[in-house]
């Protein structure tokens, strides 16, 4: 695929740049860093420079599930038009502002639950914080018998509203 031509004349700059530097007696790492940039490594360097903020700010959350379950709130989000993640935010909020709360999970005997998987979402990690907290005051208060993790809410959330599978806590 031929690249833009906002980008193609964004390559020619750093083209320049980089023969500029060379040209100007400046240290040649400066220059091979530029050229570096164009390499597939280079963009590869780019992408997790991208990324570094969001795995900290977002950080992936796995809920596991069965893989039919997990397969089943992907396809039906995906049919809604709805993002997980922005799901998983309106989850969150939903649980913290006393609008939902999570079905206890049962746990199922060794080997008994079939095939799991991970549903992965991204989280913003000071909200997963204050659920966390929120489920662990709800248990201390005596409100629930157990303290809710901010994975719990979203499992129950995710099969409460993108499932139709019985039995698929």
């Amino acid at each position: 695929m031929p690249l833009s031509r906002q980008d193609q004349h964004r390559v020619d700059l750093l083209k320049k740049a980089s023969a500029h530097l060379r040209n100007t007696g400046a240290p040649t790492e400066l220059a091979d860093t530029v050229d570096f940039v164009l390499t597939d490594e280079g963009a590869n360097f780019v992408s997790r420079l991208r990324w570094k903020g969001a795995e900290q700010d977002t950080p992936n959350l796995a809920l596991r599930m069965p893989l039919a379950v997990r397969d089943q709130v992907k396809a039906m989000a995906a049919a809604e038009g709805k993002s997980l993640t922005t799901q998983a935010a309106v989850a969150l909020n939903a649980f913290l502002d006393g609008k939902f709360t999570p079905e206890r999970p049962e746990r199922a005997p060794r080997g008994a639950g079939g095939t799991v998987a991970n549903l992965n979402v991204r989280v913003n990690a000071e909200l997963r914080r204050r659920v966390d907290e929120y489920g662990e005051k709800l248990k201390a208060d005596g409100e629930l018998d157990w303290a809710p993790l901010a994975s719990n809410v979203l499992r129950s959330w995710f099969v409460d509203h993108f499932t139709t599978l019985p039995g698929s806590e």
